[in-house]
């Protein structure tokens, strides 16, 4: 090597100041790609759930919230207001998670 930056084949289509950035118009004649989720089976969907609702799951979440020092969240709810009102209303939150009906946060129940 002589000390000097070779260039690299490709980058000089990059966009704006050769960052990365794609160009705002795109390419004319290309299309898009985007993504699409495959097909989740409701069976999936509630296992998945009960997943989350699992006792061993939501301890860990809870250590890790903990270790974290985690900050309220938008709620305004601190970790330890949360386990006094989940110790309240968490059989009732975990039911209405698994039927996938609405939950109202400040209380647990339906809206």
């Amino acid at each position: 090597m002589n000390g000097k930056r070779q260039k690299k084949p490709g980058l000089a289509g990059l966009g704006a100041k050769g960052r990365g950035e794609s160009s705002v118009g795109g390419d004319e004649g290309t299309e898009t790609f985007v993504a699409k989720p495959p097909p989740q089976s409701p069976a999936y969907t509630e296992q998945l759930m009960e997943e989350v609702c699992n006792r061993e799951n939501l301890e860990r979440a809870w250590k890790r919230v903990r270790s974290n020092k985690g900050g309220p969240g938008v709620d305004g709810m601190t970790i330890d207001s949360a386990k006094v009102h989940l110790r309240e209303h968490w059989p009732n939150i975990r039911s209405q998670l698994l039927e996938g009906t609405e939950v109202d946060p400040e209380f647990g129940t339906s809206r």
